[in-house]
């Protein structure tokens, strides 16, 4: 519900950001993903990577996999 209702959700771990946002009338929700210690609004230069996945239950599983992905091949550098 909380996607559903056009809301925002924002976590780090360590210096790994991340924002989901959600559009309900185009049905998706677009991650974006920065490394550093600023928050989205002083780091959208710093966004290094981008992605968009369906509004549904299905799509927040792969959602989920992909920002678990991204911050296990961070930690990995």
């Amino acid at each position: 519900m909380w996607f559903e209702n056009d809301n925002d959700y924002t976590e780090c771990h360590y210096l790994f950001h991340y924002r989901i946002i959600p559009s309900p009338k185009e049905e998706i929700m677009t991650v974006k993903i920065w490394h550093g210690e600023y928050c989205y609004d002083k780091s959208i230069d710093e966004i290094v990577s981008e992605r968009s996945f369906p509004l549904t239950a299905e799509g927040r599983e792969e959602m989920i996999a992909y920002i678990r992905q991204e911050d296990y091949n961070y930690i990995q550098k």
